[in-house]
């Protein structure tokens, strides 16, 4: 068996299409709490660039380790040395840098959810597949290396990594993509401001 052939791993993208979309379209047609040109304005779009920019480092350090090579070996250097999941780390973060872009509590709050609800089932899920695929020596990554959240202090890696080019292939597509993302965001956030957009709800 292998991490692909999960069902939670297959529908793990749609999964957070589901969750996160209807929340996101209610944001979007709701009042604005902050200002634009305020200084919590400048503030919150700080950090969405922060968040954005560990969403591309993650994603991509972590690409050049496992790309291609997920069923095959079990890898445990480089970003797997500081947290057994930075792919998902990285989506989290991409997911906080749109809750700052949008200036929305209630996005955070549904972010936080989602990321227990993928922890438990969807990780828990390709844990039990590579339990099965490396047995102890995965056992033993387990107990050396939280899940989620990195723990930089246990950072180790060789000089050198073999990369699969198709699969950075893959991920500069998909980093292309999201990158539009924060641009469209902020003109939905100037569009929010105007008396004529539709404020249908009230959500912090």
């Amino acid at each position: 068996m292998k991490v692909s052939d999960s069902f939670t791993f297959k529908y793990r993208g749609l999964l957070g299409v589901i969750c996160l979309f209807p929340i996101g379209i209610i944001v979007m047609l709701s009042a604005p709490l902050i200002e634009e040109n305020t200084f919590i304005d400048f503030v919150t779009d700080v950090l969405g660039w922060f968040c954005f920019g560990l969403y591309v480092t993650f994603r991509i350090w972590s690409t050049l380790y496992v790309g291609g090579r997920k069923d095959k070996e079990l890898q445990t250097e480089g970003p797997y040395s500081v947290t057994r999941n930075p792919l998902y780390f990285g989506s989290f973060c991409f997911a906080l840098s749109v809750s700052f872009f949008l200036e929305s509590i209630s996005m955070v709050v549904a972010i936080v959810i989602i990321s227990v609800i993928y922890s438990r089932w969807v990780i828990a899920s390709e844990e039990q597949v590579l339990q099965k695929l490396f047995g102890d020596t995965y056992s033993n990554y387990v107990k050396n290396t939280p899940r989620f959240i990195p723990r930089f202090s246990h950072y180790r890696a060789a000089d050198f990594v073999q990369v699969n080019l198709r699969a950075m292939k893959t991920e500069a597509k998909r980093l292309w993509f999201a990158a539009a993302l924060p641009m469209v965001i902020e003109r939905i956030m100037h569009l929010r401001a105007v008396p004529w957009w539709p404020h249908w709800f009230i959500l912090p």
